[in-house]
């Protein structure tokens, strides 16, 4: 857990230094995902089995909720949020006819500023790709790990019962 909280901050690090550069060839696009560290399938299958999933069970009704970088899943900070609230949402989560889906963080994207952030109350966006059995394309969900929302089930997917 404490490499993964220094893995996301040095990603923090690499991104205000990028995007506050004066060069503007050397700004990635404000959605352009900063790869991390790839985490070995037994860390998925770990928090899969061992993490609880959240209580979400309302289908949202905005199309964008959750699949985009403008409206993401806002799981929270503190002791049920972070890293262990993305992974209790995503937990939560079932393919369309409900097949278990399984999920892989590809890295952080999109600063933002809030109160709950780390450094100069800047936030990044974790971008999950997110696949089940018969899914032809993958769906990248971007979760908020430092606010705070309403939880809803991406339009599309269904609630683990």
């Amino acid at each position: 857990m404490k490499a993964n909280v220094l893995s996301k901050y040095r990603c923090l690090l690499l991104a205000v230094s990028l995007f506050g550069s004066g060069c503007a060839a050397q700004r990635p696009a404000s959605t352009a995902i900063l790869a991390s560290t790839s985490a070995p399938d037994s860390y998925y299958e770990n928090a899969q089995k061992n993490v609880t999933p959240a209580a979400v069970a309302t289908v949202s009704k905005e199309a964008t909720y959750g699949v985009t970088a403008e409206n993401p899943v806002k799981v929270g900070g503190g002791i049920n949020g972070g890293v262990r609230g993305e992974q209790s949402y995503l937990n939560a989560l079932r393919g369309p006819s409900g097949q278990p889906i399984t999920y892989r963080r590809q890295g952080s994207c999109c600063p933002f500023k809030t109160p709950n952030g780390l450094i100069d109350n800047t936030g990044m966006l974790d971008a999950y790709t997110v696949t089940w059995e018969g899914n032809a394309k993958p769906l990248t969900l971007y979760i908020n790990m430092y606010d705070k929302g309403d939880l809803f089930i991406p339009v599309g997917l269904t609630a683990a019962q």
